[in-house]
C-alpha cells in the first residue's frame, strides 16, 4: 500500500484521535467515515437534479403535481418517521 501525507489541523487531529479506538489508525477512521458518508448520503446526483429542477418550477410558479399539506398532517408525518427510526 502507497502511503501519502496529508495536513490536518490540530483540530481534527484531535477528533480522529477520539474516534479511533486503540486498534485502530487515523486511515481506519476515515475510511469508516468516508464509506457512512456514501451509505447515508440523502440523495444520488440524479435525485437531487430532480429536486432541484422541481424547487426551480416551483419558484417559478409552475405548481403542477404540487399539494398543500396541513401542519397537522406534517406532525403526523414526522411522528410516523420517528416511530419507525426508534424500530
Amino acid at each position: 500500500m502507497m502511503t501519502k501525507t496529508i495536513k490536518i489541523s490540530e483540530k481534527t487531529h484531535k477528533l480522529l484521535s477520539e474516534l479511533a479506538s486503540k486498534n485502530e489508525t487515523f486511515n481506519d477512521v476515515i475510511d469508516f467515515l468516508i464509506n457512512y458518508y456514501y451509505e447515508n448520503e440523502e440523495f444520488s446526483d440524479e435525485q437531487a437534479e430532480i429536486y432541484n429542477n422541481d424547487i426551480e418550477r416551483f419558484e417559478n410558479g409552475n405548481l403542477e403535481n404540487v399539494s398543500e399539506v396541513t401542519l397537522k398532517d406534517l406532525e403526523k408525518r414526522i411522528s410516523k418517521l420517528e416511530r419507525e427510526l426508534k424500530k
